[in-house]
């Protein structure tokens, strides 16, 4: 699996607000979908998806419109670094399928941000709904 290229975790001890320590354990991360009307998605990861899909789920999960479906599409055994890249690919599969990613605060995903790896890599990944 080809990771994000030229990012660092930041050295121990190491401040501030642009600041992002990698967590480079290998253990289970899942990519979970939460589908809206008009064929919006939000793309998502998590150790624990069934507690992030709840969250999301709630009042004050910060959604304008009600999640329709919610699924965890993809559980892999790796780093953050890895989950995240395959959340961007998961994220380019969505924009193929025709549908429209979206960020936490509802606006249209920039799929300018997609890298060429990720773009790759979304060729092998299953759209789950149908288009």
């Amino acid at each position: 699996m080809q990771t994000l290229t030229g990012l660092r975790a930041a050295p121990a001890g190491a401040k501030g607000k642009n600041v992002h320590r990698w967590d480079d354990r290998r253990m289970d991360r899942y990519i979970y979908l939460l589908a809206f009307g008009g064929r919006q998605v939000y793309i998502g990861q998590s150790v624990d998806p069934v507690r992030r899909i709840k969250a999301h789920r709630r009042p004050s999960g910060g959604w304008i419109n009600p999640v329709e479906l919610a699924l965890i599409a993809h559980r892999i055994v790796g780093s953050e670094l890895e989950i995240v890249d395959l959340e961007y690919a998961w994220r380019w599969r969505a924009h193929l399928s025709g549908w429209q990613p979206i960020s936490l605060d509802g606006i249209p995903f920039d799929m300018a941000l997609v890298r060429e790896s990720a773009k790759h890599q979304a060729d092998l990944l299953p759209w789950p709904f149908i288009t």
